[in-house]
């Protein structure tokens, strides 16, 4: 169908169909209506289609039209390609496509619903059924699942499994109709090393594989009775192909995707009291399955720990889906609980779905809508999600949330639903402000602006004493994320050379403008890394001087002085 794409003008960027016949002008009742065109008449041109040709004709109009920059008068044929100029609009006639609807019915049309078109019987039921399911799985669990269940109705077995690993130990990733099977050696190396298929009295084995790869695991299928046959033979190397290759295309996809991440080096940086306390229990949290809370202050490093824990975790394998529950409503139902197709757009898989055998992430958690929190909590307690072609299908998630405040403040508070919050009991870790972990800030600086050097190629900067020390008397309103940004900002600007204290910023130079409200504790800590600095100033720097100022050890004052992050400068006799 021949069609107009307005490249010029109020309108551009609109495009129109020409069925059989439009008009464009000024007016309301054209099919082609430019009302803010000034320079076009009210019924200015009319397009028409004529034995499959489409046609232009002028009406009149007060200042012309032209095609190709001639100006046209009388009905003129129109080619793909060609720009015809109305007023200040100028429209392209768009090439035709690779498909195209047609006007017409074809005689002898018959109509059948799609569903009496598929099989529904036999090995080619089998295979179909299977694909559907594979093509549908949105994880790497979901596909192993999905093609130990198919091979098991597909082949009539009593259990089936698929099985990643080599021949040195098998890591079963799904096992259905049995809790446990036992695979023979000699038919696992054959399968994995030959990639050959193994039969014997009920058992049969083949290679997950995909296109121009060896192996890379086991389907595997046992029954009793009767013996397989060479047709089951070759509908299961069918099942393992199309396995294989639907592992890899999910795999593959998962790399892509940006919110979605797999395994991966991921460190925390910090020898603060504080944020040691902090790493040995996400060390802890690690080797747990509970649900994970983590607390603390905006830009404290909340996501990084997720990351943390997630990459030390037996799931590292498996995806990390992070979703903010800062989104909109709308957009943050169908990223956690998907939608279903709808003319012209596939279905988007859940959040749920994508994190199966992983971690789920949810960031800002106290913001998550009561509504769909409690959708939620009831598909987390089912451990199920909805599926993309309806009903629900079974994931094994991991729950791990972050909030700017601790969990009993958000009971305390109301501000997330009682049943969601029952799902979240397990661990909670608080991350301290980096206020509170002085001794940390010269090492993140270094670790921010090498960062920042890297990405331009160049050294990094250094620190004066005088801008070390305005660093550590910072309040650090922002946390870790703030220091993160000043740190790559200086290593852009004074890559290679030496920071001095009047190349901070204002704020950092003056202090915190409004110091933000101290606990009692906090309060007492800075009197503490007061007096310990002005000790060592009146020592003269020597430590067993100040240590007897003080009145304490001196093994206390050096740990003090760790984590306070206090500088030792010693004056010269």
């Amino acid at each position: 169908m021949p069609a107009l794409l307005l490249l010029s003008g109020p309108s551009a960027g609109l495009r129109f169909e020409i069925q059989a016949e439009a008009t464009i002008g000024r007016s309301p009742s054209c099919e082609i209506p430019l009302p803010e065109d000034d320079h076009v008449s009210r019924r200015h041109a009319r397009f028409f289609v004529q034995e499959g040709q489409l046609h232009l004709a002028d009406l009149g109009s007060r200042n012309g039209t032209s095609v190709n920059g001639e100006r046209v008068s009388g009905e003129v044929p129109l080619h793909p390609g060609d720009r015809v100029q109305v007023g200040k609009t100028t429209a392209l006639v768009e090439p035709l496509g690779a498909a195209s609807l047609a006007g017409t019915v074809p005689e002898g049309t018959s109509l059948l619903h799609v569903e009496e078109v598929l099989p529904h019987v036999g090995a080619e039921a089998a295979l179909y059924s299977a694909g559907a399911a594979l093509l549908g799985a949105t994880s790497e669990a979901m596909v192993l699942r999905r093609i130990a269940d198919a091979s098991l109705h597909a082949l009539n077995a009593d259990a089936a499994a698929a099985l990643l690993g080599d021949t040195q130990g098998l890591l079963t990733a799904a096992v259905v109709g049995k809790p446990s099977v036992e695979v023979p050696r000699d038919l696992a190396r054959a399968t994995l090393e030959h990639s050959e298929q193994g039969r014997s009295a009920g058992v049969l084995c083949s290679p997950l594989v995909a296109s121009g790869g060896l192996p890379f695991g086991v389907l595997y299928v046992e029954r009793e009775e009767p013996d397989f046959t060479d047709a089951d033979a070759r509908l299961a190397a069918m099942l393992g192909r199309l396995g294989g290759e639907a592992y890899a295309a999910v795999r593959s996809r998962a790399g892509s995707q940006t919110q979605q991440s797999g395994p991966g080096r991921v460190d925390m940086a910090g020898n603060s009291r504080p944020f040691r306390k902090v790493v040995e229990q996400a060390r802890r949290a690690a080797a747990s399955a509970a649900p994970v809370v983590l607390s603390g202050p905006p830009g404290s490093g909340k996501s990084l720990c997720a990351s943390y824990i997630h990459a030390r975790s037996p799931r590292a394998l498996g995806p990390l889906v992070r979703v903010d529950c800062r989104d909109p409503a709308s957009s943050l139902e169908e990223v956690l609980l998907g939608r279903s197709s709808v003319p012209g757009q596939p279905p988007v898989a859940s959040a749920l779905l994508r994190a199966d055998g992983g971690t789920l992430l949810l960031l800002h958690v106290e913001l998550l809508p009561r509504p769909l929190a409690e959708r939620l909590a009831r598909l987390i307690a089912r451990k199920t999600a909805p599926a993309l072609q309806g009903g629900e299908e079974p994931v094994d998630v991991r729950l791990i949330v972050t909030a700017n405040v601790s969990l009993q403040a958000l009971v305390m508070k109301g501000e997330v639903e009682a049943s969601f919050l029952r799902q979240l009991a397990g661990l909670e870790l608080v991350l301290p402000p980096l206020r509170e972990r002085r001794a940390d800030i010269p090492i993140l600086f270094d670790l921010f602006a090498s960062r920042g050097a890297r990405a331009i190629r160049m050294e990094p900067p250094t620190l004066d004493p005088d801008a070390r020390q305005l660093l550590r008397d910072y309040e650090w309103p922002q946390n870790v994320r703030e220091l993160e940004l000043l740190a790559e900002r200086l290593a852009l600007v004074h890559a290679g050379t030496q920071v001095h204290a009047l190349a901070l910023p204002p704020e950092i130079q003056a202090g915190s403008a409004s110091p933000p409200q101290l606990t009692l504790q906090e309060r007492v800590s800075r009197l503490e890394r007061d007096a310990i600095a002005e000790a060592l100033r009146t020592a003269g720097g020597k430590k067993i001087v100040a240590a007897k100022l003080l009145g304490i050890s001196r093994p206390t004052l050096d740990k003090k002085i760790e984590d306070y992050g206090l500088t030792v400068s010693r004056r010269r006799a």
